[in-house]
């Protein structure tokens, strides 16, 4: 019996070391991508950290020459002092190549290239182990947090502004942790932080990664960040769905577009079933259905189920102005 519990001591004990060690490589990796983001109304003088008047967020590398980190940090300062710190206090300039004000996420460009981050495009799942290293307000140095995904599609406001379809996480941020990477075990991004919960300081928001990766994409494809306005808005609801033995779809709740009103029969308590030939479940493959309808320059073919039972299709053509904001 001693020696059968021994072997599992063991076993337990070469685990933990696994992932312990595993943990540590990844953290370095993710220490080669972080940045401190500061804004000097002096201007950025490279190499000089004492030119520096505050570190307020973190940034990571997606590219080698590209950075994204929360937009909320620029309000009302001058981005002709952006500026970039490495770990090991180098400083250098950045630049602006563009702001997702809905998403919270601006892209700096930098002619300094460091190792990149890969990015994930699925959405994260609720118990999803995950760490994140960030740059703390004022001091240049790192600090780590650990915590599991507590929940998916919170809203909050952030800056004035109210962000759809956070993560919500059961870890600790710290002021200038903002920006900062979430990563899951196989060493990828899933999220980007972006500040502390309204409602509990022990638990935090990030932003899911799918928003950064097609931002990013489309900003490579078409060099600016496009959104649809349909003028929806849809409730997930899976007790819904069981009534009318649907499997997938998200619920009309509100149409506040004429336009949209005019241009298909839609109403109140239909079912957006499918967009494009793609199902949609969450939220968020609504979002990134309507995305991937900008990446590929495609109209937008809605299918809808009615609450008698009827289906429904709607074409709308986004390249009229009314449903495209830049």
């Amino acid at each position: 019996m001693w020696c059968l519990l021994s072997f599992v001591s063991n076993n337990v004990i070469s685990v933990f070391k696994l992932i312990e060690s595993n943990l540590k490589r990844m953290i370095g990796q993710v220490l080669e991508s972080i940045v401190a983001i500061i804004v000097n109304r002096g201007g950025c003088i490279d190499n000089d950290t004492y030119a520096v008047e505050e570190y307020i967020a973190t940034g990571f590398y997606i590219d080698r020459n590209t950075v994204v980190t929360v937009s909320h940090v620029f309000k009302g300062l001058d981005e002709k002092g952006l500026c970039i710190v490495s770990l090991d206090g180098e400083v250098y300039k950045g630049s602006v190549i563009s702001i997702d004000e809905d998403n919270d996420m601006v892209f700096i460009a930098t002619d300094k290239s460091r190792s990149p981050l890969k990015i994930e495009d699925t959405l994260v799942s609720e118990g999803t182990i995950v760490f994140s290293s960030g740059i703390a307000q004022g001091v240049l140095r790192h600090f780590i947090t650990v915590g599991i995904v507590s929940g998916l599609e919170v809203r909050a406001v952030i800056n004035n502004r109210e962000v759809e379809g956070l993560i919500l996480l059961n870890m600790p941020t710290i002021p200038g942790m903002s920006g900062a990477p979430l990563i899951n075990i196989d060493g990828n991004v899933i999220g980007m932080a972006l500040s502390r919960s309204p409602l509990y300081n022990e638990l935090s928001l990030a932003l899911p990664s799918t928003r950064i990766f097609l931002d990013y994409t489309m900003l490579k494809k078409l060099g600016k960040i496009i959104r649809i306005r349909l003028g929806l808005k849809l409730l997930q609801s899976s007790s819904a769905l069981k009534k009318l033995r649907l499997r997938n779809g998200l619920i009309v709740t509100e149409i506040t577009s004429k336009t949209l009103l005019n241009n298909c029969k839609i109403t109140i308590g239909d079912i957006v079933t499918e967009i494009n030939g793609e199902k949609i479940i969450t939220l968020e493959d609504f979002r990134k259905a309507l995305l991937h309808a900008i990446l590929n320059n495609t109209g937008i073919e809605l299918i809808l189920f009615s609450q008698e039972g009827n289906i429904k299709k709607c074409y709308i053509d986004i390249n009229s102005e009314k449903y495209i904001k830049y």
